[in-house]
């Protein structure tokens, strides 16, 4: 199999896990706000965003997944002290998911929660993305 076909299979295990997480941090909102609730929203958005970086390039290391997801949600996180992201949720509320509302430092705590879980998170999409390869090489040579 090549490497483009490879990476390809990659790219897809990275958007369909990354589809689970934003699934399942949707759902928690609809549970009461609490401090475990937070952090794990938090823990799963940074883990969203570092598995789309990771999608679009499937060959960076899991720590460098890692790092980039918790700078960019930092980065958000410290853009609500600018004020800018109100006047966008305000223009566009549904950007709020992506936006938040306003600066909490726990969020930056729950961000570093989502790039240790990115950490693990990252080689076990690649380890069963390369089964699924193989798994399609062995079924193919079989026949």
């Amino acid at each position: 199999m090549s490497r483009a076909a490879g990476d390809r299979r990659t790219r897809l295990a990275y958007a369909a896990t990354a589809a689970v997480v934003l699934l399942v941090g949707l759902g928690l909102q609809m549970f009461a706000r609490t401090v475990a609730i937070d952090l794990a929203g938090s823990a799963l958005y940074a883990c969203l965003v570092g598995l789309v970086i990771a999608t679009v390039r499937p060959s960076l290391p899991a720590w460098v997944v890692a790092v980039a997801g918790f700078g960019v949600s930092a980065a958000v996180e410290l853009l609500q002290l600018t004020g800018l992201p109100s006047r966008i949720v305000d223009a566009v509320p549904p950007l709020r998911l992506v936006f938040g509302s306003s600066f909490d430092p726990l969020d930056l705590a729950g961000y570093a929660l989502g790039a240790l879980l990115l950490l693990g998170l990252v080689p076990l999409v690649r380890a069963v993305a390369g089964r699924v390869v193989t798994a399609a090489g062995a079924s193919r040579s079989d026949s």
